[in-house]
């Protein structure tokens, strides 16, 4: 296993690599964006062309799986009928252009330049925790717990990480992508709130072995048990948000790749796009997992002295600086594979 600063100092030379490979493939592109409005009207020309659409569409993608009979399959336009008072109102949902669109390299960019800076900070930072000194500003020491400036990188990071894989299959409206994004921020935000808690129940442990001589050892004190019990939904609530990201991108790209074979269109979804959410997700879930192995190795330990405690700690951020990197770079691969060949 590589020594810790050594891999945090790879990892921010690669970033830094990366960055300057993607300047080779840069391209000025903005990638447009659209908000949906529910658009209600009594216009016989728009409750015409509305409904002349919703027929050339199942007509268009309906071969094979719609139902002539009653007009309906996985491409029937959706269509409201509203009667407000004395009147009668048809509303179709409108995709609208408001303008809005980000720069995807930018985004890309900016991912791997906060991943050179924080990485490279801490390889520099680094100090044994035996060497660790008190009120000195810029320390790292991985094995004495928590880094908030870690998850701080994560969360400035992650972010705009999903929002590429999304709008690299089109999922591309404003309002579900902000919600998409925010969403993964407050995870990351989560997963610091459960390494304090796991924290504190490494502190509860340690005195638990400090206090061998008087206290019979393997018994559970109510602070670990409610720490535990505070764990326990922490990790449940994170499980429960980070499912929620990728079954809404997962099942939309799948509907997205259907659609364009449905849809009568030569071409296919590019296998780039698969790919790269296949070990995005994968990559992004491990990080769940090594939470999740940590919190249950420490629950279950009966105490736990410090050196193991320190060891724990050390690996478990030698497991993230690894985790880190990779998915950042499988970022940038599927993203130069995909865009540098195409416009958006």
């Amino acid at each position: 296993m590589c020594h810790l600063p050594y891999l945090d100092g790879i990892s921010a030379f690669v970033s830094f690599v990366g960055f300057c490979v993607s300047l080779a493939y840069v391209q000025d592109i903005d990638v447009l964006m659209w908000e949906n409005n529910m658009i209600f009207t009594t216009s016989p020309h728009l409750i015409s062309a509305s409904d002349g659409l919703a027929s050339t569409l199942f007509n268009t993608c309906g071969v094979g799986g719609g139902y002539e009979g009653n007009k309906t399959g996985p491409y029937t336009m959706f269509q409201q009928k509203e009667e407000w008072g004395n009147f009668s109102f048809a509303g179709i949902s409108v995709p609208v252009d408001t303008g809005h669109s980000y720069k995807p390299w930018v985004m890309l960019h900016w991912i791997l330049v906060c991943s050179c800076l924080f990485q490279g900070a801490r390889y520099l930072a680094y100090v044994e925790h035996d060497n660790f000194e008190e009120g000195v500003l810029f320390q790292y020491d991985p094995s004495s717990g928590p880094d908030f400036w870690r998850w701080v990188e994560y969360a400035v990071t992650s972010p705009l990480q999903i929002i590429l894989i999304a709008g690299s299959f089109y999922m591309r409206e404003i309002v579900l992508m902000a919600t998409m994004a925010g969403l993964q921020g407050a995870l990351v935000l989560l997963g610091y709130v459960i390494e304090l808690e796991i924290h504190a129940l490494c502190l509860e442990k340690i005195a638990a072995w400090q206090a061998g001589a008087y206290r019979p050892q393997g018994k559970t004190t109510v602070k670990m048990f409610v720490g535990q019990c505070k764990l326990f939904f922490l990790l449940s609530a994170a499980y429960t948000c980070h499912g929620i990201i990728w079954a809404v991108l997962i099942a939309k790209f799948q509907m997205q790749a259907e659609a364009i074979v449905d849809c009568q269109n030569p071409r296919s979804m590019p296998p780039e796009v698969a790919i790269v959410i296949a070990l995005q997700c994968i990559l992004f879930s491990l990080f769940g997992v090594v939470l999740t192995v940590q919190a249950a190795i420490i629950a279950r330990a009966p105490m736990l002295d410090p050196q193991q405690s320190q060891y724990i700690w050390r690996t478990v951020s030698w497991y993230y600086s690894l985790l880190s990197i990779s998915a950042k770079l499988v970022l940038e691969w599927g993203f130069i594979a995909l865009l540098a060949t195409t416009n958006a």
